[in-house]
């Protein structure tokens, strides 16, 4: 009977861990205003839960019909595209499941030619779909190369609550800069008429 206690006392610390987690991953995107924030903020928290060296996350570019991300080195920011469809990322895109790959490169879909512009060596892999509260998938959260052992249930379980955490944030950003970018373009056309 002891045994039984210890087993539900461990799995209620968990839970309490797992919602604290959330409710300040909440707290945290809640208070930034730029998707690039929410981008560098989701992945961080991402690669330190599920102990992963880094991580990336793709957005969906309903326009352009490819997953995209933004990548930061030093005071530059790089994007990355693909096609909906390519990759690891393109598969959970499109299946709308995650996908635990301990041996990235045994897996035919990993591509590879990422490694060879980054210079990062990706061993492993953990990438779950970001989906709205709607059940609609808008990108892909991937965690590369866990540092001690394999990624997990537990780490997959982890990373779909970080996203549906902030996919409502994701989404909203998304939207605010296609807006932007649509109100630039429209005023450079104006100016042009007008000259």
């Amino acid at each position: 009977m002891d045994e039984s206690r210890a087993n539900v006392a461990t799995a209620a610390v968990l839970e309490l861990r797992h919602m604290r987690l959330l409710l300040d991953v909440s707290r945290q995107v809640a208070a930034l205003d730029s998707l690039d924030a929410v981008l560098d903020a989701l992945v961080t928290v991402a690669a330190e839960q599920t102990g992963a060296e880094r991580a990336t996350l793709y957005l969906e570019d309903p326009e352009s019909g490819e997953l995209y991300s933004r990548i930061a080195h030093g005071l530059m920011r790089t994007e990355i595209r693909m096609g909906r469809d390519e990759g690891l990322a393109g598969a959970v895109f499109t299946n709308g499941r995650a996908e635990v790959i301990n041996d990235a490169y045994a897996d035919a879909r990993f591509k590879a030619q990422f490694d060879s512009e980054t210079g990062f060596k990706t061993r492993s892999i953990l990438a779950a779909p970001v989906r709205t509260p709607k059940g609609g998938v808008i990108g892909v959260v991937q965690a590369l190369n866990k540092i001690d052992g394999d990624f997990n249930d537990q780490d997959r379980e982890v990373i779909e609550a970080i996203t549906a955490q902030c996919a409502i944030t994701l989404e909203s950003l998304q939207l605010i800069e296609r807006m932007e970018k649509s109100r630039a373009r429209e005023s450079a056309f104006m100016n042009v008429v007008s000259d």
